[in-house]
């Protein structure tokens, strides 16, 4: 399911942030998600903004399988030189996957957000109620941008 956001994506630059155009976002907690796959699991993780705003990431510990979160939830918790908290889910439902690898090489977040960064696999409970509360496409694109300028947000680059 993960794939890099240059390899044959489009990835919008908002305020010097990358943002792939196939993907749906929470702007205001900045994770993201793709899918939902053939099995209707859906793919989640921080975005470029959120890696960018936390600066190096040195420890990702994530909720084990099995686990059923509720939107907006704790999917785990995220330290860096500069913030340590929770990241939200989301999307409710069963966690059916985590990115074991960060455990060992966490700084992937910062590396690649979109492809080996990725954080949980959940299994939706209720797709059609949570997609509709998330932002895609143009429209979805605009409300980041929009938040972002309002926020004085800017990724380095």
């Amino acid at each position: 399911m993960s794939g890099a956001a240059d390899g044959g994506h489009d990835v919008n630059q908002v305020n010097g942030c990358q943002l792939p155009a196939d993907l749906l976002y929470w702007p205001e907690k900045h994770v993201w998600v793709r899918g939902p796959d053939a099995d209707g699991v859906v793919e989640a993780g921080l975005t470029d903004v959120a890696q960018h705003l936390a600066g190096k990431i040195v420890m990702v510990n994530l909720r084990g399988l099995g686990k059923t979160l509720a939107r907006g939830k704790s999917a785990g918790t995220l330290e860096s030189g500069k913030w340590v908290g929770t990241i939200p889910t989301p999307v409710a439902g069963e966690v059916v996957a985590v990115n074991e690898a960060l455990k060992a090489s966490p700084e992937t977040v910062n590396r690649d957000p979109y492809g080996a960064g990725w954080l949980i696999r959940v299994k939706p409970s209720a797709w059609d109620v949570d997609r509709e509360e998330l932002a895609g496409g143009p429209d979805g694109l605009a409300r980041y941008r929009e938040l972002l300028e309002r926020d004085g947000i800017h990724c380095a680059s």
